[in-house]
């Protein structure tokens, strides 16, 4: 009896060792946290030290006066687009940044600090760098500055110069030529032609996003490779569901020149066709 017990016991004992066991090869190492991939917020942190350990130490006097007064900046949305894809306005104590389709971000400025190789300030989740370089636009104009803007994880980067210049702002239609495959894709399903793109952009993965009116007034939504190689999709869109920006300007490809229209001008876009833009 007492040798039956301890055979009890010890059959007991052995399967609270494998539980045990089991229990410990399923609970991941410390070392497993560690690897893993950082979050945008610390991309973001990383990549605000970085930009502020380049701008080195304290300015003089003169490297401040450098860095004063207001400021105009602009690039492209990614490498390889078009110049104006993006705008930067920096005041005295309040900045705006705009991108088409997207609205414009910023807010009042912190306090701007100096460096000896530039100066960054902060307005609301954009944080600016503006530094005293020769920067070249994808126009060829020569400027005297180059900005970057730290804005949700992305670093945009483009050319900039002292003092507000006010003229036409970037509009969807700015990064025309990068568009422009998509856009063809998209246009191939219009059923009541010409149809006019009243707004493209860029969206994750390799797609634009097309918005398109048809002659009989309808409105698609078109989903294609930025290549133009297919298309995921082409639905209606509802007529509250418009873009910032969306129809200033809307664009039509090729052919003839569109007939004029009241508070609405016409200009060719280069060899792709034609924007109409709003007058009044």
């Amino acid at each position: 009896m007492r040798k039956a017990v301890r055979l009890i016991l010890a059959s007991a004992a052995l399967g609270l060792g494998l539980g045990l066991a089991a229990c410990q090869q399923n609970t991941p190492m410390a070392s497993d946290t560690s690897s893993a991939a950082p979050s945008d917020q610390q991309r973001e942190a990383q990549m605000a030290a970085d930009q502020l350990a380049s701008l080195g130490g304290p300015a003089d006097a003169a490297t401040r006066a450098a860095y004063e007064g207001e400021f105009q900046a602009s690039g492209a949305v990614e490498d390889g687009g078009d110049e104006g894809a993006w705008e930067l306005r920096l005041l005295n104590d309040y900045a705006q940044f705009t991108r088409p389709g997207l609205g414009d971000d910023g807010g009042p400025t912190s306090e701007r600090d100096f460096h000896a190789h530039g100066m960054r300030v902060v307005a609301g989740e954009v944080t600016i760098t503006i530094s005293q370089a020769p920067c070249t636009t994808g126009s060829g104009l020569q400027l005297g500055y180059t900005a970057q803007v730290l804005f949700e994880g992305v670093n945009y980067q483009g050319c900039a110069r002292k003092g507000i210049v006010e003229g036409e702002r970037p509009t969807w239609a700015s990064a025309l030529p990068d568009l422009i495959g998509a856009i063809d894709a998209c246009l191939t399903h219009v059923s009541a032609k010409p149809g006019r793109v009243t707004f493209a952009g860029a969206v994750d993965e390799g797609q634009v996003d097309v918005r398109i009116r048809e002659a009989d007034g309808s409105r698609r939504e078109c989903f294609a490779a930025a290549a133009g190689a297919t298309v995921a999709s082409y639905e209606p869109v509802s007529d509250v569901d418009r873009r910032t920006g969306e129809g200033d300007p809307e664009f039509q490809r090729g052919g003839a020149a569109p007939a004029a229209q009241r508070c609405r001008t016409v200009e060719q876009a280069g060899a792709y066709g034609w924007l109409i833009r709003r007058s009044c």
